[in-house]
């Protein structure tokens, strides 16, 4: 007799009436999260050149507003469709810093991209290791009903709160909210029209997107970028030569000093 045939050569497509009747409608719906995310990644580079910040919680709620109303009721696609949109910017925004900084230092872009590939590896290990000796358990994260969360992860609390919002539609928003949402659609087109018809005042027209981090981002961010702006501007004025050299290696250093600090303490 002959060979039975190979597995694969076995498998057959199910009868299209045994089929999930919503997976074409599903998989459209997919394709434009990866659609709407590149158009959202341009709009994280331009943020992070112009304001050093990539807002990954901002733009992640603008997938969940749009899955909020394409698929009211379904708060798991909510929150995948919009972790492919904050994964994909925060990518492409610290491969903008990491390509300017080596291009500053003179580094080669194929060693580059060699030494990002590699560690592809190591920092999946270091964040596996890390995280799960400072989150143990998920109730550290959450909290329970005696004891508040010791990471409460601001973040992912609000995308979790506004994944639950859209879940039952945008109805449930405040309206002070919505109409918030389209006054800022209008303030930031209008900006954006006015800086390519009057290119000559470019530098006296506010940026949407300092304006917009300013809303999102605690009071302490903007005003610690204030402060440290005043500093550079002063030390700038009175010698242009060393505030070149030692500005940003000192923010640098601040910065990085801050983050370290906290995870030991944490």
């Amino acid at each position: 007799p002959p060979p039975p045939p190979p597995f694969f050569f076995m498998l057959r497509r199910p009868p299209r009436s045994t089929r999930f009747p919503f997976t074409t409608r599903f998989r459209s719906l997919g394709l434009l999260a990866v659609l709407l995310t590149f158009f959202l990644s341009l709009v994280a580079c331009r943020a992070t050149g112009e304001s050093d910040i990539t807002p990954i919680s901002a733009l992640g709620k603008v997938t969940q507003l749009v899955y909020g109303v394409l698929i009211p009721q379904n708060a798991t696609a909510n929150l995948m469709t919009a972790s492919i949109t904050a994964n994909a910017a925060a990518s492409s925004a610290d491969l903008l810093t990491d390509l300017k900084s080596g291009y500053l230092l003179g580094a080669h872009p194929r060693r580059q991209f060699v030494a990002q590939f590699l560690g592809i590896f190591a920092g999946t290990a270091a964040t596996v290791l890390g995280y799960r000796l400072l989150v143990p358990d998920a109730t550290l994260l959450t909290g329970t009903s005696g004891r508040p969360a010791t990471f409460p992860a601001p973040a992912a609390q609000a995308w979790l709160a506004a994944a639950r919002v859209f879940q039952e539609g945008l109805h449930n928003l405040h309206p002070m909210a919505r109409t918030c949402i389209w006054w800022g659609l209008g303030a930031g087109a209008l900006l954006v029209m006015v800086e390519h018809a009057l290119p000559r005042y470019r530098k006296w027209r506010p940026s949407p997107t300092g304006l917009g981090l300013g809303f999102i981002l605690p009071f302490f961010n903007p005003f610690s970028m204030l402060l440290g702006a005043l500093v550079a501007w002063v030390w700038s004025r009175r010698s242009h030569a060393r505030a070149d050299r030692y500005v940003v290696p000192l923010a640098s250093g601040i910065i990085a000093g801050e983050s370290i600090v906290s995870v030991a303490i944490a």
